[in-house]
């Protein structure tokens, strides 16, 4: 349980990547209730900006609605973190049918450097 003086921001588990490498993300979205919500109709989407920063946006990738045991409540996102290294913040958004944008999740994406190699 959650009282009110506790903030929990980051509800996506913490990725690790190399600068360079690419990875693709599956996100699957359920009410409160852990019923799964159809995406088929919506708009599904990660917003990468620099941790603290959100008006510096990294990446805007548009997610891939996929079939989950009759269900369509997940989408994939591929992510190349080429040229980028520090700590990140994924956001996870979700325009629905009607419009109306949701954010029911983010979380940090740490990129470490990669050294050249000659």
């Amino acid at each position: 349980m959650t009282d009110f003086t506790t903030v929990v921001s980051n509800t996506l588990e913490e990725v690790q990547m190399i600068s360079g490498d690419q990875q693709t993300f599956i996100y699957e979205i359920q009410n409160f209730d852990g019923s799964p919500i159809d995406l088929q109709y919506a708009t599904c989407k990660i917003i990468i900006f620099k941790y603290g920063d959100p008006n510096y946006i990294f990446a805007n990738l548009a997610g891939t609605v996929l079939p989950n045991g009759g269900s369509y409540n997940q989408f994939s996102v591929g992510f190349a973190a080429v040229g980028m290294f520090g700590v990140f913040q994924q956001q996870v958004r979700i325009i629905d049918a009607h419009g109306i944008e949701h954010i029911p999740a983010q979380g940090k994406i740490v990129i470490f450097p990669s050294p050249i190699v000659v």
